[in-house]
């Protein structure tokens, strides 16, 4: 599916709330240039994708093509797994101690 850069911005305001490609670049953390050379090329570049994870969860395949989910969902075992921890649990301490 070809990505058309402007469907694509349009998703990208819509979940990060910002409204011009200043306030974007500076909200996610990347140079302007790049939401620029975006435009020019008419593809999202992989930075923009990038950062829009990093700081909003949002899905790189939902911001390209509008299709799946908007967001990762995640459960909290899961997340604490990637950063090498457990989460207490006091239900589960509880079936423990019976």
């Amino acid at each position: 599916m070809e990505i058309v850069f402007p469907d694509a911005y349009a998703r990208i305001k819509k979940v990060t709330g910002y409204t011009g490609q200043a306030e974007l670049a500076q909200g996610i953390g990347i140079p302007q240039a790049l939401i620029s050379d975006s435009r020019r090329r008419g593809e999202v570049r992989s930075e923009i994708l990038l950062a829009l994870l990093e700081r909003f969860n949002v899905s790189p395949q939902w911001v390209r093509t509008g299709e799946g989910e908007r967001h990762f969902i995640i459960s909290t075992d899961k997340m604490a797994s990637l950063y090498g921890m457990k989460i207490y649990s006091p239900h589960r301490a509880d079936r423990r101690e019976q």
